[in-house]
């Protein structure tokens, strides 16, 4: 195909267990899992690095829900966001200088970016009296996507990485969260969960075309995708059952991969060759 595999690369997730929730990282087909996070409070939503060194996760361990970074590797997590409020939802820019997150300080949930070294806020993007959460960059570090409820239930907007006005994306439903961007060159597709009829199912929207494909259906309530390094793939949480991955194209059979009752799935960087 003349483009790089997924094999080698590498799973990160939330592993939900009683009253506590842990960061696993493991191979891409279940494979060699260990886990990232060591303490007994709630730990959320993983995000790898560009380089794959690293990994950032919001702990309560504090009892505050805060952004932590820890080697990819494991071992012990650097805080990097410690604002009052949340500091969740980290999403690493594509250069791995800057995270996007969700923070709280102001007494609303807006989207902001910090420096990824030493926390420091470098601009707010998102401005709005509305809940803005879930920051997603772009392949090529110019746009965020997020979610929003500005105009009623949650969906999907974009916005520059400078900030300034944002555009609703999703319309199918009046439920849409979680989105995450294909990787693949010269496209512009989108990954989110959906709601209808009360069931989570994941969806993929082409913002060229203006067109949905539909990856999960009838199989559960299926939530937070993540797209393989290439692209072809998308690995995504079904509630209760575990981890599983799916073609990107809607193709085909989803495969489980962990089980388990998981969430925050964030699927790592292909190695280096």
């Amino acid at each position: 195909t003349g483009e790089p595999g997924f094999f080698g690369s590498k799973l990160a997730f939330t592993a939900k267990g009683a009253g506590t929730s842990a960061i696993w990282a493991m191979d891409f087909d279940g494979k060699n899992a260990y886990k990232i996070s060591n303490n007994s409070s709630q730990n959320i939503l993983p995000s790898w690095s560009p380089s794959g060194g690293k990994i950032a996760y919001t702990s309560f361990m504090r009892n505050n829900p805060d952004l932590y970074v820890a080697p990819a590797g494991g071992g012990r997590p650097a805080q990097l966001s410690v604002q009052r409020g949340m500091n969740t939802g980290a999403a690493w820019s594509p250069d791995g200088k800057q995270i996007a997150l969700t923070l709280s300080k102001d007494g609303n949930p807006e989207i902001y970016v910090i420096n990824a070294t030493d926390g420091s806020i470098v601009r707010r993007i998102t401005n709005d009296k509305a809940i803005d959460t879930s920051p997603a960059w772009s392949p090529d570090g110019s746009q965020l996507a997020f979610v929003s409820d500005r105009n009623g239930g949650p969906q999907i907007f974009v916005v520059s990485a400078s900030g300034g006005g944002a555009r609703q994306v999703s319309f199918n439903g009046s439920y849409n969260t979680t989105p995450t961007w294909s990787p693949r060159p010269g496209k512009h597709i989108i990954a989110y969960t959906t709601r209808d009829n009360g069931v989570y199912d994941i969806v993929t929207l082409d913002l060229d075309a203006k067109s949905t494909v539909r990856i999960t259906q009838n199989e559960g309530s299926n939530e937070e995708p993540a797209f393989s390094p290439n692209g072809r793939a998308i690995a995504f949480a079904r509630a209760g059952q575990g981890v599983f991955i799916a073609n990107a194209d809607g193709s085909g059979k989803a495969v489980k991969v962990w089980s388990g009752s998981t969430t925050g799935i964030d699927w790592g960087p292909a190695p280096a060759p």
